[in-house]
């Protein structure tokens, strides 16, 4: 006899999704989580979505209601509701070391849209209440082992060790997973980088450019630290955004960069009456995917499993998806297999390497060019806007976009335009010599 049918061990979006769906479905479910409340979001999340458009193999309608919004996906179907509004976000920027500036803009469909990630957690968090979960927080899940009938899991609250016992164990504790590690889950998986980021949401940021997500690079906007900055728009107050920093360890190199930013920096000014009204941060590691994103009795959801973050969206779907097949498991079914097919099929990195390469390119192509290639580029890109109806927005094609509307410019020479169709090309192995390396000479 165990404790439960099931525990949940990290109860993010992909977490809690599979808690209520389980505890929907009659199970006698537990939620873990190390944070001591799970209706707030504490790690960092820039708080955008692909909608009305294909991502991760899913298609997510939205529909407004009033001040709420509807998000239906139409291929795996089911629906949730946001107790929210979602912003379409039309213009994208990038800034170069020496402040040059580049903008694409989008005429008739968003790259993406906002929603506030506290708002989505409690969401869910509610949700998952009213449906039966139980929940245990401010409790650090251990280590797990099991037999061919149940999973033995070991969590410390208080100060005190406690065994749990479940039939069925679902890990969505993130990247660094510590169920994936107490178990050997990630023997094999190649590690390509290890890092902190830290995000500090501001308002009364006074920005001259048209609402969009800004990517800030080069040392001179950090002070000469090695690093990047990703601003993007929020929906909570006056003229406010997220900064989230993208730096190396040790984990002080994040506040450094951001303090030096907003304080100190070329685009100081820009924060000189902004206040900062939440913190949040996070350790990332990328890790080739799970093959396989399950062990015995264990199911690996979301980014547990994955090679990078699978955002609010994607995680969501996973948790979902990992709530029917652990039912079906239980009943006697092949589950896991079920949700192995749906691992390889929705994520592409499963199964294609190089989308791997194509996930981490926006944040890594400029590494790519040396300081004066970047600013003529940006300089072209000023006289030649960049208008386009439907932007192919997503992480694994927002790079291969920017390129090739660069290559269409009859002003850049053709050594250049090689270069670019070298990253459009360029696999994870060519990518792994480029992290962690500074900007080309």
């Amino acid at each position: 006899m165990t404790d439960y049918d099931v525990i949940v061990v990290g109860c993010g979006p992909a977490g809690l999704m599979a808690c209520g769906e389980l505890a929907k479905r009659g199970l006698k479910v537990l939620g873990v989580d190390k944070k001591p409340r799970l209706d707030k979001n504490y790690r960092t999340a820039s708080g955008y979505c692909f909608l009305d458009q294909p991502f991760n193999k899913e298609f997510i309608k939205m529909t407004p209601e009033g001040n709420k919004t509807c998000l239906e996906y139409t291929k795996i179907g089911f629906t949730l509701e946001y107790s929210g509004t979602m912003e379409g976000i039309y213009h994208s920027h990038m800034f170069s070391d020496t402040g040059k500036h580049w903008q694409a803009s989008a005429r008739k469909k968003p790259f993406y849209n906002l929603f506030v990630p506290s708002k989505c957690q409690s969401d869910r968090y509610k949700w998952a209440k009213k449906q039966g979960t139980k929940f245990m927080t401010a409790t650090v899940a251990v280590k797990a082992s099991q037999t061919d009938k149940q999973v033995e899991l070991v969590v410390r609250k208080d100060g005190k060790n406690k065994t749990l016992t479940c039939k069925k164990l679902i890990a969505s504790d993130g990247l660094s997973s510590r169920i994936a590690r107490s178990i050997g889950a990630n023997e094999g998986r190649t590690l390509f980088g290890k890092g902190p980021t830290i995000e500090y949401e501001m308002t009364d940021v006074e920005c001259p450019y048209d609402r969009g997500d800004m990517f800030f690079f080069g040392a001179n906007n950090f002070g000469g630290m090695a690093g990047g900055l990703i601003m993007v728009p929020s929906p909570n107050g006056k003229n406010a955004f997220r900064l989230e920093t993208m730096s190396v360890l040790p984990a002080s190199t994040s506040t450094a960069i951001i303090e030096h930013f907003t304080k100190k920096g070329p685009f100081s000014h820009w924060f000189k009456n902004a206040k900062i009204i939440d913190t949040s941060g996070a350790v990332v590691e990328m890790l080739t995917p799970m093959i396989t994103p399950y062990r015995g009795n264990i199911l690996f959801v979301g980014d547990s499993a994955a090679f990078a973050e699978c955002l609010y969206q994607s995680a969501t779907m996973a948790g979902y998806m990992g709530a029917v097949c652990t039912e079906m498991e239980l009943h006697g079914k092949k589950g896991f297999e079920e949700y192995d097919q749906f691992w390889g099929k929705h994520f592409e990195w499963v199964k294609n390497p190089k989308r791997m390469a194509d996930y981490t390119k926006r944040v890594l192509f400029p590494r790519f060019f040396t300081v004066k290639e970047l600013d003529f580029l940006f300089e072209l890109s000023e006289k030649n806007p960049i208008v386009v109806d439907e932007p192919a927005a997503t992480p694994y094609d927002f790079t291969t976009m920017v390129m090739q509307q660069f290559m269409a410019m009859p002003e850049v020479p053709d050594d250049l335009k090689k270069r670019m169709q070298d990253i459009i090309d360029a696999d994870m192995a060519k990518v792994a010599t480029v992290i962690g390396k500074g900007q080309r000479a």
